[in-house]
């Protein structure tokens, strides 16, 4: 009878840094904290924590980063009062990088969430957001050999549409992605060769601008829906000769 192979995973020490960061980020959330709020400073830190002084530091650090405290030179950390998508923008781009299937999630992703942007934006989108996102469509137009430059105004109007929806939340989330939208636009972009298939697009960005403009909240999100197919199709298929 054949033994099998006892196999188990090795255990992995997690810096005490990183330790700190769950237990501060736990403490915040269990606490709710409101923006503006402040956190013992460093060393009363230390003390609950059980660590030194460069371990709170360290892990403070961290949560600067992600954007969850502001730190001042000689004062207790305070919770931010603004939302800092930075963390999230990076993780995004590195996703793409090195995660399978990464395009096709981000797009169902994006899917998702735009596609309920674009039917509040339709609801709720103002005088001036109808101006500025009719005077996009129209710069596009004039872009559609410019790969690099199309791609900056499409995630324009994209970021456009969801500050239109009046949910900050989705705001800041399609926000988050803004590298890797002007990235996967202008890859897409460079895959259509006639200007048949550039106008296309085009013509799918300004429909999408009219469903909003005319509240059309069904509309708005079929439009969408439709545009992250087209856009997801462009980018796994061969580039065109």
């Amino acid at each position: 009878m054949t033994a099998h192979p006892f196999v188990l995973d090795k255990l992995e020490r997690v810096p005490l840094s990183e330790q700190a960061v769950q237990s501060l980020l736990g403490y915040i959330e269990r606490s709710r904290l409101a923006p503006g709020a402040a956190l013992p400073g460093e060393g009363r830190l230390a003390e609950i924590l059980g660590v030194s002084r460069p371990v709170v530091r360290e892990a403070l650090r961290t949560l600067k980063g992600m954007g969850v405290v502001d730190i001042a030179n000689g004062k207790s950390p305070i919770i931010r009062r603004d939302l800092d998508a930075t963390a999230m923008s990076i993780y995004f781009a590195r996703a793409l990088q090195v995660l399978d299937n990464s395009t096709e999630d981000l797009m169902a992703v994006r899917a998702a969430l735009e596609s309920q942007s674009a039917a509040l934006a339709a609801a709720r989108r103002q005088p001036a957001q109808i101006e500025r996102m009719t005077a996009l469509v129209t710069r596009m137009q004039g872009c559609l050999r410019d790969p690099a430059t199309y791609a900056a105004l499409d995630t324009e109007l994209h970021v456009e549409i969801a500050r239109a929806s009046g949910n900050p939340l989705l705001w800041q989330m399609i926000g988050s992605i803004r590298a890797s939208l002007e990235s996967l636009s202008r890859q897409g972009m460079e895959r259509r060769k006639t200007r048949k298939s550039l106008q296309q697009v085009q013509d799918g960005h300004a429909e999408l601008v009219a469903r909003i403009c005319e509240g059309d909240v069904a509309g708005a999100a079929a439009s969408m829906q439709a545009h992250m197919a087209a856009a997801l199709h462009a980018l796994l298929r061969e580039p065109q000769a």
